[in-house]
């Protein structure tokens, strides 16, 4: 199958470390059709309907598919006048609010490149049940709201923290409910080459329920960019059809 990379980054309009350009360029190499997916959200870089329809108009002068990657829980309504314009939303969860105070990420993110060996979540995150059903609730109150395409990298929660064994450090009920979540909305799990995730056990859930999924490098720079192992072992692995796998109806030339 020819995949489409739903998600990468450009430092024109987001965090990434590489133009639009270089981006093709790998896409060219690793034989693979691009789909670029910027951050948005509120206090974010696309933090307007303005600047999704400027946004738009620069991803259509190429040929790659047009999205955008909404930071849940600080989200804002996309117009639709702006919706239209793009091809899939992605909508991932970077931070929460945790006993009414909002926890990001970037500790964890540092965490697992091998920095803050003691971080702990735990400190904030007293009742893990909680948190789980928190991190459902807000998926479910986002894909309510308005269309979303694909939830990001599913686990880059901190639970990764309390576990080499991701299958130690997920209940089983959230994986369950969020499979649930996921069919009800008619969203598409991320298959990540960068945070190695779905797990086995969460995957094989996903693929018995009849769960739609996308891939994506999740690329902010060239050397990582468009590089699809991951996705293509677990695709090979739980023996994913072709029409499970995402994809949008606009050809989107290979260059």
């Amino acid at each position: 199958m020819n995949y489409l990379d739903c998600h990468n980054h450009t430092a024109e309009w987001s965090d990434g470390r590489q133009s639009i350009e270089q981006i093709l360029e790998r896409a060219k190499e690793e034989k693979v059709r691009v789909g670029l997916s910027d951050h948005a959200g509120l206090g974010d870089y696309l933090n307007s309907n303005d600047r999704l329809l400027a946004y738009a108009d620069f991803l259509s002068q190429y040929p790659v598919a047009r999205g955008l990657e909404m930071d849940l829980g600080r989200g804002f309504t996309v117009s639709d006048e702006a919706r239209k314009k793009f091809d899939y939303m992605i909508g991932s969860v970077h931070g929460m609010e945790v006993n009414g105070v909002r926890m990001g990420f970037s500790p964890l993110i540092k965490f697992i490149k091998g920095g803050l060996p003691d971080y702990n979540p735990g400190a904030q995150i007293k009742d893990w049940d909680l948190f789980f059903q928190a991190h459902l609730d807000l998926l479910n109150k986002e894909y309510a709201e308005q269309q979303y395409s694909i939830l990001g990298h599913c686990t880059m929660l901190p639970a990764l923290a309390r576990s080499k064994n991701p299958e130690e450090a997920f209940p089983e009920w959230w994986e369950e409910k969020l499979v649930t979540t996921l069919l009800l909305y008619n969203v598409a799990m991320e298959i990540s080459n960068r945070w190695i995730t779905p797990y086995d056990r969460l995957m094989k859930k996903a693929v018995d329920a009849g769960v739609t999924f996308s891939v994506g490098s999740d690329g902010h720079e060239p050397l990582k960019t468009c590089v699809l192992d991951y996705p293509m072992e677990m695709i090979k692995k739980f023996g994913v059809k072709e029409d499970r796998i995402f994809d949008i109806p606009r050809k989107i030339q290979q260059n």
